[in-house]
């Protein structure tokens, strides 16, 4: 089964894996197609680099556009594609993207068999050429393979007939484990229970509830501290809060390579995940929240999209009902008064993330998905 993928993620050797575990299967050759280089949300230049023990062709080319998810192209694509001569292409790129125009066009003169991946979890309608990128996408390609079931549901009702399988984002159990970070809590002047949260700063986020959440623990004399790590609009608001908030309780990281987040994750006790629903966008899957029980930390999420399912799927937390600062607040308490139940939850985590989120467990259920395509 000749397959070549194409990822802008995977300018990033660290999303590499999923395609290097999926070489690993009987029968599997696999061209990885991604950005040369790549400018990142928060302002990073990434140059592409390959996964150790790839196992993989890699064929990075440059792009036009780089940085802009759903509008940039990469040059030399066809050429690359008929070099390779792939029996699937699979593109892990949004069906209404640029990418996914340049690909179709490809496909369909090729006579290439096309999957694609979605992570738009609300119904969109999206203005010319966008709207009829997508639609060809849906009529041409024989299957998706979005991370959650809303997005299927999403994915049906704007009319894709081809088959579905929902297959999740993963989580490298070699990457994220259980780890002692206590030199790096105490690098960072961290006091207390430490209440963690990475990812971009901004507004949907929900980051202005946890602030208000730590306020409100701190009246309540708890003994905790807040822990950013990432980037984004609200980094100066954040820093503005740390420079009046008590000595050593607001530390901010800045984005941090994505090899290093679990040697910073394993400084919280707690991870929040707080999103806001918005009028255009809920949370999608929430991947912090598989890589944190990995780690053995339990979660505390809020009820926007798919943040509920994940923890209940784990049994790594609690659920609280998003923009209510106040309910945010009562979750970390009740796990820090209940330090015993707190671990229940993060071994579960784990143990549950191994056997529905491992590197394994997510390659083996492309490999069937892709194979059903082949037949």
């Amino acid at each position: 089964m000749r397959i070549a993928a194409i990822s802008h993620a995977c300018v990033i050797d660290v999303n590499q894996r999923l395609f290097r575990q999926l070489s690993r299967h009987e029968g599997v050759e696999l061209l990885l197609i991604a950005p040369r280089r790549w400018k990142a949300s928060i302002g990073m230049v990434v140059d592409f680099r390959e996964v150790e023990d790839a196992g993989f062709e890699s064929a990075p080319l440059p792009v036009i556009g780089s940085g802009r998810i759903s509008s940039h192209l990469y040059r030399g694509l066809g050429t690359t594609l008929r070099r390779f001569e792939p029996e699937i292409v699979y593109l892990d790129e949004e069906p209404y993207s640029l990418p996914a125009w340049q690909t179709l066009r490809i496909c369909r003169r090729a006579g290439y068999r096309l999957c694609f991946m979605s992570a738009q979890n609300r119904v969109k309608h999206y203005p010319w050429p966008f709207r009829r990128i997508e639609r060809g996408v849906f009529d041409y390609a024989e299957l998706a393979v979005p991370p959650a079931p809303a997005i299927a549901d999403v994915l049906r009702r704007k009319g894709f007939e081809g088959e579905i399988e929902v297959i999740p984002h993963f989580v490298d159990l070699e990457l994220f484990r259980p780890l002692d970070r206590s030199d790096l809590r105490r690098e960072l002047g961290l006091r207390g229970s430490v209440l963690g949260y990475m990812g971009r700063l901004t507004e949907e986020k929900g980051l202005m509830d946890l602030r208000h959440a730590a306020e409100t623990l701190w009246d309540r004399g708890r003994d905790v501290s807040v822990m950013l790590v990432g980037g984004g609009p609200m980094a100066d608001v954040f820093h503005r809060w740390r420079s009046f908030a008590p000595e050593g309780r607001v530390v901010l990281t800045g984005p941090v390579p994505h090899s290093a987040a679990p040697e910073y994750m394993n400084v919280f006790e707690i991870l929040v995940l707080p999103s806001w629903t918005t009028h255009g966008w809920e949370e999608q899957f929430g991947r912090v929240l598989i890589e944190a029980p990995a780690c053995g930390i339990p979660t505390v999420g809020s009820s926007s999209g798919n943040i509920p399912q994940i923890i209940e799927q784990l049994g790594s937390g609690l659920v609280f009902q998003e923009r209510d600062p106040e309910a945010l607040a009562d979750a970390v308490e009740e796990l820090l008064e209940d330090p015993q139940r707190a671990r229940e939850m993060a071994h579960s985590g784990r143990e549950r993330a191994r056997k529905l989120f491992s590197l394994p467990a997510v390659a083996s259920r492309l490999y069937e998905a892709l194979s059903g395509m082949s037949r």
